[in-house]
Formats: C-alpha cells, sequence, structure tokens
C-alpha cells in the first residue's frame, strides 16, 4: 500500500494533466504485454508485430509492475528529446532502476547499466523504432482517450469535488482523511509536503506513482469505456468488443434499470444481469446506486457516447 500525505497546500496544488507522449513509450511497452488491454488490441487490430530493432524493450520493461523511470522523461512529446535525456542518464541511476525485483540482466542491459556507448545507441534506435511503428500509428486514438479521460474528470473536479475525483480514479485509489492510498506492489508512506500532486491518466494497466519527477505525479489507467469510446471498436459498434450479450445489456441501460427489470426486459436470469452490470461498470461504462432495497444501474457519459457512437445491437 502507498500512502500519499496531503495537506490542505498539497490540495490546492493538486492538477489534472496530460502525460507527454514519450512518457507514455515505457508504460505502452507493458500495456502491449497485457492480454486484455485495449492498447494491445488495437495494436494487433492494426499490425501486431513490432520492430525487430525494438524487441530489446522488452529486457528493460517487465510485463508487470514498475518500470525504468528514466525511460519515461517528464512530459516530453519529441523523440529525439526524450532520447537525449534517456542517453544523459547517470548509469548509476539506470542500474538502480532496471536492477529493482529483476533477474540477471542479458549482457546488452548489463552494458547499459554500465553507460557503455553501444548499449546505449542500441536503446536509442529502439526507442525510435517503437515510437515510429507502434505509437505513432495508435497515436490519434491514444490522444483522444486520454483528452476525453482528463475532460471527464475535469467536470467531475468541478461538480464533485478533489475528494471525490481523486476516490473515483481507479478502484485501487482511496481518499481518507488526508491521505491518498493507492493499493499495489509498493509499500511507501510518503508526505508530499505542499509540493501538490500531478494527476494524469495514462495507458498504464495499473496506477503508479512519479516520485523523482520534478512534481510528484500519479499515473491512472485510462478506463476501458473511455478507449472503446475514442476507438474503431466504439464507432463501428460496441458488440465486437464487449460481446452480444453484454452490447445488449449497455443498450438497453439508456434508460434507467434495477437489476431485476433489466433482466426481465432482456429475458436473461438474475446472476447474469447482476454479472454484466458489474462488469460494465468496473469499465468504467454504467454506474449503479441503491434505492431501498434494489440497485439501479444508468448509463454514464463514457457508456452514453459508446452507444451514441454505435450502433444498437441488432443494427
Amino acid at each position: 500500500m502507498l500512502r500519499l500525505r496531503m495537506t490542505v497546500d498539497d490540495l490546492a496544488r493538486t492538477t489534472l494533466a496530460l502525460p507527454g507522449r514519450c512518457e507514455e513509450l515505457p508504460v505502452s511497452v507493458q500495456a502491449l504485454e497485457q492480454i486484455g488491454h485495449p492498447y494491445r488490441g488495437l495494436w494487433r487490430s492494426l499490425d501486431g508485430r513490432v520492430p525487430d530493432r525494438a524487441r530489446c524493450l522488452w529486457e528493460l520493461i517487465p510485463a508487470r509492475g514498475d518500470v525504468p523511470l528514466f525511460l519515461a522523461p517528464e512530459l516530453v512529446d519529441d523523440i529525439d528529446e526524450a532520447v537525449d535525456i534517456v542517453q544523459s542518464t547517470p548509469p548509476a541511476r539506470i542500474r538502480a532502476e532496471i536492477s529493482a525485483g529483476r533477474s540477471r540482466p542479458t549482457p546488452w542491459v548489463d552494458d547499459l547499466c554500465r553507460g557503455r556507448p553501444a548499449a546505449l545507441r542500441r536503446l536509442a534506435a529502439a526507442m525510435r523504432a517503437y515510437h515510429d511503428r507502434v505509437m505513432t500509428s495508435l497515436s490519434d486514438v491514444h490522444r483522444r482517450a486520454l483528452r476525453a479521460e482528463l475532460g471527464r474528470r475535469t467536470h467531475q473536479l468541478a461538480r464533485e469535488g478533489i475528494a471525490a475525483t481523486l476516490t473515483g480514479l481507479h478502484p485501487s485509489v482511496r481518499w481518507s482523511d488526508g491521505v491518498l492510498e493507492v493499493a499495489g506492489p509498493v509499500h511507501a508512506d510518503i508526505d508530499l509536503s505542499g509540493r501538490g500532486l500531478r494527476v494524469m491518466p495514462s495507458v498504464w494497466p495499473r496506477p503508479g506513482f512519479a516520485l523523482g519527477w520534478g512534481t510528484p505525479t500519479l499515473s491512472y489507467p485510462v478506463p476501458y469505456g473511455v478507449w472503446l469510446a475514442e476507438s474503431d471498436a466504439g464507432r463501428d459498434g460496441a458488440q465486437a468488443a464487449l460481446g452480444a450479450t453484454r452490447a445488449k445489456v449497455l443498450h438497453a441501460l439508456a434508460d434507467a434499470h434495477t437489476t431485476t427489470s433489466l433482466a426481465r426486459a432482456l429475458r436473461i436470469s438474475p446472476a447474469s444481469a447482476s454479472a454484466h452490470t458489474t462488469a460494465l461498470r468496473r469499465a468504467g461504462l454504467i454506474s449503479s446506486h441503491r434505492e431501498g432495497k434494489t440497485m439501479v444501474h444508468t448509463l454514464t457519459s463514457v457508456g452514453l457516447a459508446v452507444i451514441d457512437a454505435a450502433p444498437g445491437p441488432g443494427g
């Protein structure tokens, strides 16, 4: 559990921001390893092949867990600038960030940890190849998803305040009594001491915290529903991405339903209706609230965007 202690000054300095394009490079590599991640699905639908020169990045970036932060220069959009910054990283930092929680490195990674020029040149070539082939291909939908999510959180902040916004970022993030708790493999208690917090949507599959940047930054995953709304899957129809029954559930919730009335309307069992609404709620497509002894389900703005962009289940 990561615990971020925040004062009134920290809350006053909390901002919402978009990540730099190159800042997303290492976490997008990790996203490609996650079965079911929309970024992986989008890439597989376009090409699905990684350039040979870029494959060595997988020797640096684990499929799960923290990525080496030196590979993600803070708020950098230009790949040449990012490469220059990465190549100037002190070897001691490279060693520290790569060795954390890893088994024995490959010979190339070992050379990189020693700061050897040939290894750094290979890293630069890998970053450029990955950026030009993968990230550029997915750039439009990637930025649309980030901007849509940022807009959604900005509206939430204006309507509901900072506590609700922070708590709503992800199921593993919770605000309580001046402490922002982030469940995960990192265990630390950090006092932000008035420095404030930058909050960023990201392609990263889980929330992560960058204390080493100029501004302490919490990155959190763009919800699946936002990806769906902004991708070709959303425009061509939710059925392909969600499955036929779940797409019907989503369209049915254009009108509010209880679990029982939803089951009756779609002629499915209450247990099936409950399972589908749980999945759609986790994807950020619907919200649920209790009225007496019943649970009422309605579309979120993201869910509404999906059904507006997609034809109905039978269309």
